[in-house]
């Protein structure tokens, strides 16, 4: 792998986790939504329901704080990469990689976190079914 390709190849990634920066803040932004209308109109919802909105919302911060990590990860590698090239010629490509490597699993760990808040919903899902679902 070129100098120019290792430290580009972090840049690469970075739309991929924009895309789930933005579906995720606006999936957050509607749990946002809900939560509040719950909570202006006095709705008794059951305490199940209210446990995993809680859960959906710490699962959701999670996610959003790794996939900015992940960002912040990605530039500094490439950074690193490109101003190593300038200075020295070459890129140190174990440190390069290394940093990219922290921003691969913090991007690992959001997609983990975004799936188990996927699961929580249909959690939500089934307990409105059992509590308001006509028989």
């Amino acid at each position: 792998m070129d100098e120019m390709t290792l430290w580009l190849t972090p840049l690469i990634l970075l739309p991929g986790v924009a895309l789930l920066i933005m579906s995720t803040s606006i999936r957050f932004n509607r749990l946002h939504d809900e939560v509040h209308d719950l909570l202006d109109a006095h709705h008794q919802a059951s305490r199940l329901t209210q446990k995993h909105l809680l859960h959906r919302t710490r699962r959701f911060r999670n996610a959003l704080v790794a996939l900015y990590v992940c960002v912040s990860l990605f530039a500094v590698a490439s950074l690193v990469g490109m101003l190593a090239a300038l200075w020295y010629g070459e890129t140190s490509a174990w440190l390069v990689l290394g940093i990219a490597a922290l921003g691969i699993v913090c991007l690992t760990f959001a997609a983990i976190e975004l799936i188990r808040e996927s699961l929580l919903a249909a959690e939500i899902i089934e307990d409105h079914e059992q509590l308001f679902g006509k028989d």
